[in-house]
């Protein structure tokens, strides 16, 4: 226990230092699992909240972390990661935040699935590349990890040889979208796969710069995983 008054966002550092954490779901005494949702550009915490709802249920607690002005990082996600610098850190500070909330209502990595879409998605794989451990779950939708050198792309160092230790992963995206390029797509497959993730991709023809109702059940299935062990 602390005595000390402050919550996990104020410790956030750089242009995201200061913004809210909106929680929704499941409250603290009933909570068994968390997701936490990172909102795209432009957008806000209570939309990404009204976003996901197909996918709450009964013991699962959301926190969503907003972005100063509505944008994690100012330049195209296809940037070197150090031209998005200190906002990319200070989202991935956010991430990082969220989970400690989690932590905080006893709810461990293991059972914390963290979810984005557009930019949001981008910024929750940059968190878990830069975090890697077991967690409850990655869902990166119409969005991958940001970075344009090989060192972008390389997960962190950590005491195992597979990092992630069966981290499952689901990246989904349209054929359609325009702000995606399959070979990061490709790239961001293999780099989480080679960090011991198990990833499940999912590619929708006819489809955009959008969430399908096909990755709504993928990522319900996944929280009613959690809430089973």
């Amino acid at each position: 226990m602390t005595d000390d008054p402050r919550r996990p966002m104020d410790f956030v550092s750089g242009p995201h230092g200061g913004q809210p954490l909106l929680t929704a779901g499941a409250p603290a005494l009933a909570a068994e699992a968390a997701l936490i949702l990172c909102h795209g550009r432009g957008a806000t915490a209570q939309g990404v909240v009204n976003l996901f709802e197909p996918v709450y249920q009964h013991g699962v607690t959301v926190l969503a972390p907003q972005a100063d002005r509505s944008r994690w990082y100012p330049k195209s996600a296809s940037a070197p990661r150090t031209d998005n610098e200190p906002w990319l850190t200070s989202s991935v500070e956010c991430v990082a935040a969220a989970l400690e909330a989690a932590r905080e209502i006893d709810i461990p990595p293991e059972k914390t699935v963290i979810a984005g879409f557009s930019q949001g998605a981008c910024v929750a794989a940059e968190f878990v590349r830069r975090n890697p451990r077991r967690y409850g779950g990655l869902c990166c939708l119409s969005g991958t990890l940001p970075g344009a050198l090989d060192d972008d792309w390389t997960v962190a160092e950590s005491n195992g040889s597979d990092p992630l230790e069966g981290t499952p992963v689901l990246l989904g995206y349209g054929e359609d979208d325009p702000h995606l390029e399959p070979d990061r797509v490709a790239r961001t497959v293999r780099t989480f796969e080679d960090a011991g993730a198990t990833v499940d991709e999912r590619a929708y023809s006819d489809t955009g710069h959008e969430v399908t109702d096909d990755e709504f059940d993928a990522i319900a299935a996944l929280l009613e995983g959690l809430l089973s062990t």
